[in-house]
């Protein structure tokens, strides 16, 4: 429906080849050229810089690629809600994600799916990520969304979103009005952390462990199974914290809560969706869709 030379142009801008673009689009090369030059014709200026034999887009051709990016999606996005008007899809999705997801990320995506798919029934399971990816390898759970790093062969791992763990405080604490500390100094402060098996502890220690401090180092306080547990534990005594940010919009918004920072360090990563190898299903592929359609989130 979408205007092909928008198409062409999208994939040459992307892969910053005519060549590449022709051979992915199975049209010959002068064919890719003719469509790029019938747009610059139409915009009155040039998209591509072309030095020898490597082509770089111009200011007019990146301004182009962002909204024809954002054409493209808000296209399929109503491709999908057309289609999803007709869509008898029934039946039941199991899912498994870890604490922080499940409590924090998935509810709102959750209603907005039921509201659309009001024949499937979604059961999600909450738990750590070993435990979610023994769900997935036994087939307890159709699909499964994980903070951890583990690699299981038997499983395939995809990015859902980007998080950030960051060290918080409460309102109280002697170091409230602090910006930053050294790690040197963070060896010193009474620490809480989630539980064994947790991705978020898995990230924590591994992030630390880069710049030679290992866990044992730290003046551990208590292991807690949950970012709500923590906060409050923060909120009764005086230590400190590391918790997704998405776990504590809320508490920084009031300020019950804020983020001190530690200098020269940051711990940043990537949600994940897995899946078994080779096992396919119907209702999982179309609550992915749903995500990937409705939700810009990587």
């Amino acid at each position: 429906m979408l205007d092909y030379k928008l198409y062409v142009f999208l994939i040459v801008a992307t892969r910053l080849s005519f060549s590449k673009a022709a051979d992915e689009l199975h049209i010959t090369q002068p064919a890719i050229t003719r469509h790029i030059k019938h747009l610059e014709d139409h915009f009155h200026q040039r998209l591509f810089d072309r030095k020898g034999n490597s082509i770089s887009l111009t200011t007019a051709g990146e301004l182009l690629l962002k909204h024809v990016k954002e054409l493209f999606h808000f296209h399929k996005e109503m491709q999908f809600n057309m289609n999803a008007l007709i869509d008898k899809t029934e039946g039941v999705l199991s899912i498994a994600a870890s604490t922080t997801i499940a409590q924090y990320i998935l509810p709102e995506i959750l209603a907005k799916f039921h509201k659309q798919f009001p024949g499937v029934k979604v059961k999600l399971f909450s738990a750590n990520t070993e435990v979610i990816e023994h769900q997935i390898l036994n087939e307890e759970a159709q699909i499964g969304f994980i903070e951890g790093q583990a690699k299981n062969r038997e499983l395939s791992y995809h990015p859902f979103m980007n998080d950030e763990i960051v060290l918080v405080i409460a309102k109280g604490h002697h170091l409230y009005e602090e910006v930053s500390i050294t790690l040197a100094h963070l060896k010193k402060l009474s620490l809480v952390l989630r539980e064994k098996g947790s991705g978020t502890l898995e990230f924590i220690i591994n992030a630390l462990k880069k710049t030679q401090i290992d866990v044992n180092d730290l003046q551990v306080d208590m292991h807690l199974g949950s970012s709500e547990s923590i906060k409050s534990y923060l909120k009764a005594k005086e230590s400190v914290a590391f918790l997704s940010i998405n776990t504590v919009s809320n508490e920084l918004k009031s300020g019950d809560l804020r983020i001190l920072d530690i200098e020269d360090f940051t711990i940043k990563r990537t949600f994940n969706y897995i899946a078994k190898q080779g096992y396919k299903n119907e209702l999982a592929q179309i609550f992915l869709n749903f995500i990937t359609h409705h939700y810009n989130i990587l």
